[in-house]
């Protein structure tokens, strides 16, 4: 089945990238099909709005914040991993069927280069702070890595939900605890949105005495460097923003539906930083 119209949809959905990632491909591959594009679509009409698009040709839908639950839960068929994180950020509209995928845990597995995987992340310590729709991702790839995951949420309750939810043998930090477990990590990654805005501090961590191998990941991407970020790369840890783990969602979103592998460029990254 060619796949000719395809789009993200979140609530609000104007911030997003995806048109700029996919549509770089779309031209770079010479792709004889429609523009990639960006729709609102509202949680309390989404299952009419879905039925809509499909009316109107689309086949694919990528699916973003607060849309993840809902559009699981409105699939027919859906993957295994789907099925484990309860969320799809991948919808394939069929005739008959609407199958629903989550590629989030397999971008931020493709975001890591093969180095960082074995040396802090297979059999070692690591961190999640946050226990939101990103995190469940994080904490099931890093799980599926071999990493040993703690989370750290200001919120007790919905870590240990989470780490139920997923069957990970593993415990929620406590805020008097949180310092020392941060420094005999050999992974910390921030899912949490602080920093996204403006001015805005993430003080979770102190940084004080994170061991200089610990490497430091956050998800947010806009700012490319965020306070989390700078104050580890003020400490001389090495560091990575979440840019590459939402190229490589998309690659995997890209892949379902044209059945075509691409690259992650540094010509898209660059793209991409500039905007």
């Amino acid at each position: 089945m060619v796949i000719d119209k395809t789009a993200v949809i979140g609530f609000p959905v104007d911030h997003s990238l995806s048109p700029a990632i996919h549509n770089y491909w779309i031209k770079e591959l010479g792709l004889d099909i429609k523009p990639y594009e960006k729709i609102n679509v509202n949680p309390n009409t989404f299952e009419e709005q879905i039925n809509s698009l499909k009316q109107d040709g689309f086949g694919g839908l990528n699916v973003t914040v607060p849309l993840k639950e809902i559009a699981f839960n409105i699939s027919d068929e859906t993957s295994g991993v789907s099925k484990k994180l309860r969320s799809a950020n991948t919808l394939t509209l069929g005739s008959d069927k609407i199958n629903g995928d989550n590629t989030d845990a397999a971008g931020f597995i493709n975001s890591l280069d093969k180095k960082t995987i074995e040396e802090n992340i297979a059999n070692k310590k690591t961190l999640v702070l946050g226990a939101g729709g990103s995190a469940r991702s994080v904490v099931y790839a890093l799980n599926q890595l071999g990493g040993h995951v703690r989370i750290f949420n200001r919120t007790t309750e919905k870590a240990e939900i989470l780490l139920n939810d997923l069957s990970i043998n593993s415990s929620p930090i406590g805020t008097e605890e949180l310092d020392d477990y941060a420094n005999s990590s050999s992974f910390i990654v921030n899912t949490t949105s602080l920093g996204q805005k403006a001015g805005e501090q993430n003080n979770i961590l102190s940084f004080e005495n994170i061991k200089t191998e610990t490497f430091i990941y956050d998800l947010i991407y806009n700012p490319k460097r965020s306070s989390f970020l700078e104050k580890a790369e003020a400490k001389g840890l090495k560091v990575q923003n979440g840019l590459r783990m939402l190229i490589e969602q998309a690659a995997c979103s890209f892949q379902i539906w044209h059945e075509i592998k691409v690259d992650v460029s540094d010509e898209l990254i660059s793209l991409l930083e500039s905007m």
